[in-house]
């Protein structure tokens, strides 16, 4: 059977979740490692940044397990939207922050899967 998105056989697409899937997972272990790193230095800041980027990347890895590929990065890019803020303000820029890296992180991840896929959280610079 092939998958009529990308014209590859089901079993490859099965192939790349499972891949992208433990991708994922190994970014999520690299950022908790971060924080608890962050969390030693006594860089609050840092630590709650890293957690933030090892939920999503957890949550990805359960939507690419659980959905088609096509679906999973328009529901990340869909997550990227609604977490991103725009500006950053001048109160409250630290939740801010976290706001913005939880957005670009999410774009990240649906980019991992389609690198086409518009920016829906560019830079601040």
């Amino acid at each position: 059977m092939i998958d009529a998105l990308t014209d590859q056989p089901a079993n490859q697409q099965i192939s790349r979740a499972a891949a992208l899937t433990a991708l994922f997972l190994g970014y999520s272990r690299a950022a908790r490692g971060t924080a608890t790193q962050r969390d030693r230095d006594g860089d609050q800041y840092g630590q709650t940044l890293a957690d933030a980027r090892t939920q999503v990347y957890r949550e990805a890895a359960d939507l690419v397990r659980l959905q088609s590929l096509a679906d999973a990065a328009q529901q990340m890019l869909d997550h990227g939207k609604q977490s991103y803020v725009r500006t950053p303000p001048l109160i409250d820029f630290d939740g801010a922050g976290v706001q913005y890296v939880i957005g670009r992180a999410w774009q990240f991840c649906a980019w991992q899967i389609d690198p086409t896929l518009p920016v829906v959280a560019p830079s601040w610079t």
